[in-house]
């Protein structure tokens, strides 16, 4: 019978250590697991009890919000126009009466009492005339009460008009016309704990390693719809401006109001 070959000598001396790498790659790819199912609960269970998340918007001229802004106040300032139109051509017709009761005032004035009891043809013509005066008088003056009344509406909507412009020329989107402006998503479950001045942090890694990267600057009226940054839903809320100390914040998915999200990380 032959003699069993024998494993070369290399091949028993690096076996062990091969042995030992397969278990240490074991271990790696366990604990990566592990560590992978532990962030993933945590994540989960950090978002669902977390109410101080906002998600950062970077606005351009060509954004959906700025070009809605500059169309409303277009629109405003083209209804402020119209208005001031018609205040115009209402003082216009306010002075037109004015003009002819000045003048019938003045023809009356100065018929006097001649034509109150006509006796021949031309008096009676003069106190038809006399007649048409005091009517157009009366017709005049009748015109005038509604035109006022028009007039002092009008100057109550030109005013309410005139702070519409002002309010929308002061809108954030605007000023995006002419460079970039950040603002942020606040939905309103996280809005108790966002006013002027509340710190901001971004993390450089998932909910660790957070640092301040700004402060909120203003809140704008209005309300909008966003995504959850972590399950996608659809989310109401309003929209705040930002002031970023670190400019690459803009571009992080979501940012935390108040404190760091995990407190020491």
């Amino acid at each position: 019978m032959e003699a069993r070959k024998t494993p070369p000598r290399f091949w028993v001396a690096v076996q062990p250590s091969i042995i030992k790498l397969y278990k240490i790659a074991g271990l790696v790819a366990l604990t990566a697991i592990l560590v992978g199912l532990l962030g993933f609960l945590v994540v989960n269970i950090f978002y669902f009890f977390d109410n101080s998340w906002v998600r950062p918007v970077v606005l351009s001229p060509t954004h959906q919000k700025v070009v809605e802004a500059s169309t409303q106040l277009n629109d405003a300032r083209l209804r402020a126009s119209q208005l001031d139109t018609e205040k115009i051509e209402i003082e216009a017709q306010l002075s037109e009466i004015d003009r002819t009761i000045k003048s019938d005032d003045k023809y009356l004035a100065d018929i006097g009492t001649f034509a109150d009891a006509p006796k021949t043809p031309d008096q009676w013509l003069v106190r038809r005339e006399v007649d048409r005066a005091r009517l157009d008088k009366e017709n005049q003056l009748g015109r005038r009460a509604p035109l006022e009344s028009r007039l002092q509406s009008l100057g109550l909507r030109i005013k309410e008009q005139e702070e519409v412009v002002h309010r929308l020329e002061q809108s954030p989107y605007l000023r995006a016309r002419q460079g970039k402006v950040v603002l942020a998503f606040v939905p309103y479950s996280n809005l108790k704990h966002i006013k002027v001045g509340t710190k901001l942090y971004g993390c450089s890694w998932g909910l660790v390693m957070c640092s301040r990267v700004g402060k909120v600057k203003a809140t704008i009226d209005g309300e909008v719809q966003d995504i959850h940054p972590h399950d996608q839903s659809v989310q109401r809320g309003i929209m705040v401006e930002i002031e970023l100390s670190t400019p690459s914040a803009e571009g992080n998915t979501v940012l935390f109001a108040g404190g760091k999200p995990l407190w020491l990380f």
